[in-house]
């Protein structure tokens, strides 16, 4: 071989190396949802409804592959529960709410575990996997009721704030505390930790306060957005890296670090549920009042407006995207009886899951095999089987 043909040979294989690592790195959107895919879906539901099961099971079985989402899972374990004949069973647990004053229950993303916020000051701590095992308690004495809990992405931390305005970092492991910090002595009824635990941001005297978490003691860094009388929304990017708060129309995104203002784009008045998708690209925007009933999805990088569903009969208490991305789920107040399943680019609708009036925004696990909410007499649930 000679010297020329050596180069020739040698830039070939690098533009090929080249050419197939950025094959590899680049992210391919989803394929967009079709109506097809969207009506053997609901016919499918329905199918189960009535005991058709191997109707169901024929519908769910011709869907495209790549379309399929939390909502088709669920359907073929229904289809796999069923009986010999009637209806398929609708795989919905229950964990029943303490016998006190309760608000609602969370979620933890990372451990099969659910806590109870509940107004005599006392987180009660169930876990799904052992359902007759003894509640653990977390109680923190000087603190008055609790208004709102979060849990971290890795589910080893725990926050909870206070009628008092303290907010009590909890080990969820041991449920030990960790430390505490007062942020005046306005219920804190808005906070989200880090995915890593390492910060915190929660509603203060009069702004929403971004605390770190890494050193021995609590560490202010900056004030994220003003604190109003309705309420704010919260959320964490996945990474960590930014934290976004809501109020007045807009939905601001602040470096987690340095609490700087990097981004801001607008949705509709009471801005109060935000969430990030898992790869922190997308967020889910829902205000909260008797104006806009609206459910928004976002680019975080230049703001655009992916959907806005609704208007709703009435407001949405919050959206969760589904571990995969592909689907926003969001609960409603009474005249939308419904846990709902968006599809996360178009906002077309994919599942409706019947249910009573819901008191928090729903929850997923990390895995993507646990859906999650509140009613009045306790957290429910669905578990799929891990894959």
């Amino acid at each position: 071989m000679n010297l020329r043909t050596l180069r020739l040979s040698i830039t070939v294989c690098f533009l090929f190396v080249v050419a197939g690592s950025g094959a590899t790195n680049a992210q391919s959107s989803p394929p967009a949802i079709t109506k097809e895919y969207v009506t053997a879906i609901a016919e499918a539901q329905a199918d189960l409804d009535t005991g058709r099961i191997s109707e169901a099971r024929q519908k769910l079985e011709t869907t495209e592959e790549s379309l399929r989402g939390f909502e088709y899972e669920y359907l073929v374990a229904r289809a796999a529960a069923a009986p010999e004949s009637g209806a398929a069973p609708d795989l919905i647990q229950t964990v029943s709410v303490p016998k006190i004053d309760t608000r609602y229950g969370v979620l933890n993303p990372a451990e099969r575990q659910v806590a109870f916020i509940c107004r005599d000051g006392v987180l009660r701590i169930h876990d799904l996997g052992n359902r007759d095992a003894a509640e653990k308690t977390a109680s923190h004495e000087t603190g008055g009721a609790i208004w709102a809990g979060a849990f971290s992405l890795d589910g080893r931390t725990f926050i909870a704030g206070y009628q008092n305005g303290d907010v009590v970092v909890w080990d969820a492991k041991t449920w030990e505390r960790r430390s505490s910090v007062s942020l005046g002595t306005k219920p804190v009824r808005e906070l989200v930790v880090s995915p890593d635990g390492s910060a915190f941001v929660a509603e203060g005297e009069s702004a929403m306060e971004l605390w770190s978490l890494s050193d021995a003691e609590p560490k202010k860094v900056a004030d994220v957005g003003e604190r109003y009388n309705f309420g704010e929304g919260l959320a964490f990017s996945p990474r960590g890296d930014v934290v976004a708060t809501g109020g007045m129309f807009d939905i601001l995104i602040f470096d987690a670090k340095t609490g700087k203002e990097t981004a801001s784009f607008r949705h509709a008045s009471y801005t109060m549920g935000l969430a990030f998708s898992p790869d922190g690209s997308k967020i889910a925007s829902s205000p909260r009042g008797n104006v806009n009933k609206f459910l928004a999805v976002f680019d975080v990088a230049d703001g655009k407006q992916h959907f806005n569903a609704g208007p709703f009969p009435c407001y949405v208490h919050g959206g969760i995207f589904t571990a995969d991305g592909k689907r926003v789920i969001s609960a409603a107040c009474q005249k939308v009886p419904f846990i709902q399943l968006f599809d996360s680019t178009t906002g077309e609708l994919v599942l409706n899951l019947p249910r009573s009036a819901t008191g928090s925004a729903p929850a997923v696990s990390s895995d993507g095999r646990i859906l999650g909410w509140s009613e009045s007499d306790g957290f429910h649930f669905i578990e799929l089987a891990t894959k």
